[in-house]
């Protein structure tokens, strides 16, 4: 794919969060169909926590093995999981390739995150930046974004067109874009339920303003709600001593915090190449049902 480095925007809800209970852990998407599927992602969820546990203690081989079972199951948690690990370089030889080929399968299994995580590690510094919008120009939320961004050939039927496209568009252009693009899906990547607000049954909506021309991400808290009674984490009362009633109450809006950080200073912001004044908005909910 041929072209500079570029990026996406959105007005409406692109990548919005959703994150149910029954999809809470991180690299799970799917709420259960049935009771039997309602185990299994239970089970796949307990898991893929025991991974993360293991891989933040340097047990890297432990975490690779209890992996490998649900790569060989193909499941969409597994397979995005085992892309961000070679996508990262955590306990395994960081390599992009890789990566892709997992993101794409876990994205064909199902997996709701695939798609920001290949859009996101596309517009990385030293990358085919133009397959982030590529990415971007196929998904649902293409539309929500500025049309300067998006070649108007058909990404996948007139792939010259769409890289002719590409190329004709201004440098300056290219790589706001990229940079808008690179810090949305980084943020909508990253889903994934807080512990602290699980476990309280915190719920709520956020509307995220991000001005790339300033590189600031501003969080608007629109509705929020705690009824711990919806929480599905067992109670630790040693932990409850130090989770005080009004970190329980930020615990949303600082995860969100943090996620914005993140994807800021993953990204180079560039100078221009979006109209002034340009915001890009969307929201963020997070529900248990």
């Amino acid at each position: 794919m041929k072209g500079n480095p570029l990026t996406f925007r959105l007005t409406t809800p692109a990548f919005a969060l959703t994150c149910l209970l029954a999809g809470a852990a991180a690299a799970q998407d799917q709420a259960p169909k049935n009771p039997r599927a309602g185990i299994e992602e239970r089970a796949e969820r307990k898991d893929l926590r025991t991974i993360h546990s293991l891989m933040a203690d340097g047990h890297c081989t432990q975490a690779v093995e209890l992996l490998k079972p649900g790569l060989r199951a193909k499941r969409p948690g597994f397979l995005l999981l085992a892309g961000m690990m070679h996508d990262e370089g955590i306990c395994v030889k960081a390599d992009w390739g890789k990566a892709v080929d997992l993101y794409m399968l876990a994205l064909k299994a199902g997996s709701e995150t695939a798609e920001p995580r290949l859009v996101a590690g596309y517009a990385r510094p030293g990358r085919d930046n133009g397959l982030a919008l590529w990415w971007l120009a196929k998904s649902r939320v293409a539309g929500a974004f500025p049309r300067q961004c998006i070649p108007q050939a058909d990404p996948e039927h007139d792939l010259d067109g769409f890289n002719a496209g590409l190329e004709a568009m201004p440098p300056a252009t290219f790589k706001a874009c990229v940079y808008l693009v690179g810090v949305v899906a980084a943020v909508a990547a990253e889903r994934e339920f807080p512990q602290l607000a699980l476990r309280h049954g915190v719920t709520g909506a956020f509307t995220m303003s991000f001005d790339p021309a300033r590189g600031t991400i501003a969080w608007q808290q629109d509705a929020l709600e705690i009824n711990d009674n919806k929480g599905s984490w067992a109670r630790d009362l040693a932990q409850e001593e130090l989770d005080n009633p009004r970190k329980i109450r930020d615990s949303l809006l600082a995860y969100l915090k943090r996620k914005g950080e993140f994807a800021l200073t993953r990204y180079p912001k560039p100078d221009g190449g979006l109209p002034p004044g340009y915001v890009y908005k969307s929201t963020f909910s997070f529900t248990i049902e």
